[in-house]
């Protein structure tokens, strides 16, 4: 039996400084945090955790894709129409679950844009502002989490060479697979896909998740539906501090009708940013349902 561990966005080298070993084992030293809270050990060998890393292949793509909104001005600079409502009702959404009105924004933004709209990067970047000053993301931040995830979501090349770096892992072999931030997006696509037939998860555990987010779901397949390879259910924990995983995978936010996805909202991520992975693996109850789904293979 495995583990797979599907990491975020930012984990190439060039944005850690780490290598894909000492960013896998930072996972495993987490996880392990996690199961000493419940007197429990690792049920597997270290050697059955597989950590697929696509970081370095990510950057190396938005690189080659970049386009101006990574280094956007007061006065905006993008022209692609999908790409500004995608980051308008993205960030819109977070700044709602952040508690930020839009008067608030509009206080961000200069007088002299006020009368242009909200489809234009003036009012994107007055949301960025609002979001640095009440959240512990900086804009920086959660703007290139916006594009990354926009561009996997819209870029067929990205996605698919992506997507590729993941399915190559994955056997015929029991597993359960943990997926982290947008790494719960590729989970989600990767487990749904054509080639994921003979595909055994024994149990989907998403953390810090935006799938719950509509700007995300309005660009996934339909019907949202759990994964067919995904055989006994799925977990999803997220802290109601994480913003950009606040909306739970309910039925109000990801209906899967006529199952359901088990949602912990409960979560105490103590990351400056209550998002990283570490604060998710180290908390006792996400850590004992990874065992419990790892003993069921056995």
């Amino acid at each position: 039996m495995k583990l797979i561990l599907i990491h975020g966005r930012s984990q190439g080298f060039s944005q850690t400084g780490l290598k894909e070993a000492e960013i896998r084992l930072k996972w495993i030293n987490a996880l392990y945090e996690g199961l000493k809270k419940n007197n429990l050990d690792l049920p597997i060998s270290e050697n059955d955790i597989i950590f697929p890393y696509y970081g370095d292949v990510l950057d190396n793509l938005v690189k080659e894709y970049e386009k101006p909104v990574i280094g956007i001005t007061a006065r905006g600079t993008s022209t692609n129409t999908e790409e500004i409502k995608f980051f308008r009702e993205f960030l819109e959404e977070v700044a709602v679950n952040a508690e930020i009105s839009k008067d608030t924004i509009s206080s961000k933004l200069d007088s002299q844009y006020r009368e242009r709209g909200f489809l234009n990067w003036e009012w994107i970047q007055a949301i960025l502002r609002a979001i640095d000053n009440k959240t512990p993301w900086g804009e920086a931040s959660i703007k290139k989490f916006t594009y990354d995830v926009f561009l996997y979501l819209t870029v067929d090349p990205i996605r698919e060479a992506i997507d590729n770096e993941i399915i190559k892992h994955f056997t015929s072999e029991p597993c359960v697979v943990v997926g982290h931030s947008l790494g719960s997006i590729v989970s989600y696509n990767t487990l749904s896909s054509k080639r994921s037939g003979q595909m055994d998860v024994k149990k989907l555990i998403t953390v810090g998740s935006p799938l719950g987010i509509q700007a995300i779901k309005n660009r996934l397949a339909k019907p949202l539906k759990i994964p067919k390879s995904v055989k006994n259910g799925w977990f999803n924990g997220y802290d109601d501090s994480d913003y950009v995983a606040l909306n739970p995978l309910t039925k109000a936010f990801f209906n899967v009708e006529p199952d359901e996805i088990e949602n912990k909202k409960d979560v105490k991520n103590q990351t400056d940013n209550h998002h990283g992975i570490e604060g998710y693996l180290n908390d006792k109850d996400i850590a004992e349902q990874i065992y419990s789904a790892l003993v069921d293979l056995k």
